[in-house]
């Protein structure tokens, strides 16, 4: 017998001995596994319920500027934005997938968080990867007294009182045919227009109308004699914090180059709440909110605002009245007094809805949280800002000066009055608005307004950033999606005070009509604004040269389903503004603003599936100044997009 035979003669005893153990112990397991086991012995699962959701969405854009816009002028040379410019992504510093991730531990107690992937086609392979809304903690339990529930962590959307925490939300009057990131979608892709013409609104997301705050917020509901209450402490828009740059901080790091630290540690943060008092249909509340922030690091010069407020929301069967009344303080300043009032009545009452709008806010009322646009206090720059204003520093930039807004939009340092009115005539619905303010004080030589024909395309030149004073003459300051430009008046004294009370007049008309096309719905909408500051007071907007700035805008939007998943958009814009010899000219031409602004567009909406939507838009544009010769552009763009929820 050779060496190896004898290997393998170990080999096969050892299989034929480990055969009858191996079958020994598998039916033993068996005999095992028929035993019946114990509730109690069975490990419960750490999480009750655990779940991702989320969408994809691809955004790509194709740009030609046969007349190149030019963004800036830095001491005598100009720079243009790229004639062509095509883009994939996104320009709104949204991500392209987003995936919600929640979880919940008790029926008490549940967290939440999120995961943002946003590829930035730098030409590197690496993609950004990091939270959008932070990680997220909810708690909620009863006591014999009331419930409490609490939210803490990252961001969260939020609202009290209009004085208080709130964005403006207005009438819902603003086109469609431009899609925002957030926008949701249907199984029937018809229902976002049926849904508009029916209600006046469409569905929006957790963040229409309300504020981030990452922090601590806590409701107590169900309290004794009716009550309940607000509870908010952390940061908001004007009261966070800078970061450093990645590259700044062990760039060169990949497992770090993500991660972000602050530059210094000023506590910035606002605290506030409510109380409320609910009798039947009606509420009564008192609110206040505070903001503390710091000029230095060391923290020894603190810049301190304060808000409070009473909040009352009456409803009765043929009419209703919102109002709020209060005082705000900042710094130094007086405490300046602010008031609204809305009064709503039924067409059983009225004939046709009314909405009766007033109010009046001192010039030393300012809270960049509340809906009130700040027109007259320059808020302090806080040092966690790195010396620069950086947005969730030191608050996302505004419209300032003296603003030209809409109908029942507040703005401090002024008082005004409104009326809106709803009507429909068959099946042509239709709201008429007619509103007048006026300044308290003059203490403010520029004027300011917004585009609502071709305001996305100005924005999306400057792609990443949110600049004032740019624009071939200084004038045009970026809005996130929007962008306004500031008018210097010349009808001033000696020493360059205003002289002249500052009128504001508005008129606004919107029409929405739906019908049958081949037995598919065509809807129609219409929306004009008429917009006038002058000198002195007029129940209307002026038409004519005795206005500082006069604003018209018409839009006009069909869309047309083909079939519940396929849906075909038309849109049409024209816009002018005009300034008088009262309002700084041109140095060459000798005249005033001279502005034009039109827009064409046709695209589709298309449902691949119940949760997947196709989105198709192209324009036409064109915007001339025929005063300001360098400030105009003229080109052409196309967008689509893929949104996939799940």
């Amino acid at each position: 017998m050779t060496k190896t035979d004898f290997i393998k003669l170990i080999f096969l005893g050892v299989h034929l001995f480990a055969w009858p153990l191996l079958f020994a112990q598998s039916s033993e397991q068996a005999a095992d596994s028929s035993k019946q086991i114990k509730p109690e012995e069975v490990k419960k699962a750490p999480l009750e319920s655990f779940s991702i959701n989320g969408f994809y969405r691809f955004y790509a854009q194709h740009r030609m500027l046969p007349n190149p816009y030019m963004v800036d002028n830095v001491a005598g040379v100009p720079y243009y934005v790229q004639g062509r410019s095509i883009l994939v992504g996104d320009d709104t510093q949204l991500p392209e997938l987003t995936l919600n991730i929640s979880g919940r531990v008790n029926p008490q107690t549940s967290f939440g968080t999120d995961l943002v992937v946003w590829n930035q086609n730098n030409g590197q392979f690496d993609y950004y990867r990091n939270l959008l809304l932070g990680i997220n903690l909810y708690g909620n339990f009863n006591t014999e007294f009331g419930n409490v529930s609490i939210r803490m962590g990252g961001i969260h959307w939020h609202n009290m009182t209009a004085f208080t925490m709130r964005s403006f939300y207005g009438f819902n009057r603003f086109s469609l045919f431009e899609r925002n990131p957030w926008d949701p979608q249907f199984k029937d892709i018809d229902k976002r227009y049926s849904e508009y013409y029916d209600k006046g609104e469409i569905t929006q997301d957790a963040r229409w109308a309300n504020q981030a705050v990452q922090g601590f917020i806590m409701d107590i509901t169900e309290l004794p004699w009716g009550l309940s209450a607000n509870v908010v402490y952390g940061k908001t828009q004007n009261a966070g914090s800078a970061f450093f740059d990645q590259t700044e901080v062990n760039g060169n790091q990949p497992n770090q180059s993500f991660i972000q630290f602050y530059r210094n540690t000023v506590p910035n943060f606002v605290y506030g709440g409510r109380i409320i008092k609910s009798i039947d249909k009606h509420k009564l509340s008192l609110n206040s909110l505070s903001r503390r922030t710091f000029l230095d690091e060391l923290t020894s010069m603190p810049i301190n605002q304060h808000v409070v407020t009473f909040d009352a929301d009456l409803i009765f069967k043929k009419w209703s009245l919102a109002g709020e009344i209060g005082v705000a303080q900042y710094m130094d300043l007086p405490p300046g007094e602010m008031f609204t009032l809305k009064i709503r009545t039924d067409k059983v009452l009225t004939k046709i809805p009314l909405q009766l709008h007033v109010f009046r806010i001192s010039p030393n009322a300012m809270n960049n949280n509340s809906e009130v646009i700040n027109t007259s206090v320059t808020d302090l720059e806080s040092a966690s800002a790195g010396g620069a204003p950086i947005i969730g520093a030191n608050g996302v930039l505004q419209q300032n000066g003296s603003a030209m807004i809409g109908i029942s939009q507040m703005a401090n340092n002024r008082q005004g009055i409104s009326l809106n009115g709803d009507f429909k005539l068959g099946t042509l619905k239709g709201a008429l608005a007619v509103g007048v303010a006026k300044e308290i004080e003059n203490i403010n030589r520029e004027v300011t307004f917004g585009y609502s024909i071709n305001g996305l395309t100005m924005a999306r030149f400057w792609r990443w950033g949110f600049p004032a004073n740019v624009g071939p003459y200084g004038r045009k300051s970026v809005l996130f999606r929007s962008v306004f430009q500031s008018v210097i008046l010349t009808d001033t004294g000696d020493n360059g005070e205003v002289i002249n009370d500052k009128h504001f007049s508005n008129i606004e008309l919107q029409l929405k009509h739906r019908t049958k096309l081949f037995g598919r719905n065509l809807h129609a909408f219409y929306l004009g604004a008429y917009n006038s500051v002058q000198s002195k007071f007029s129940p209307i907007t002026v038409f004519t040269e005795a206005a500082y700035i006069r604003q018209y805008s018409h839009q006009l939007e069909l869309y047309y389903s083909l079939t519940p998943e396929f849906v075909v958009t038309l849109y049409s814009g024209w816009e002018r503004i005009i300034g008088n010899y009262d309002t700084r000219v041109d140095l060459d031409s000798k005249r005033p603003l001279n502005q034009s602004n039109i827009g064409l567009g046709m695209g589709f909406d298309f449902m691949i599936a119940k949760n997947t939507g196709l989105y198709f838009r192209h324009r036409w544009f064109t915007f001339e100044d025929r005063s300001f010769v360098q400030d105009n552009f003229r080109g052409y763009e196309s967008t689509i997009e893929l949104k996939i929820f799940f």
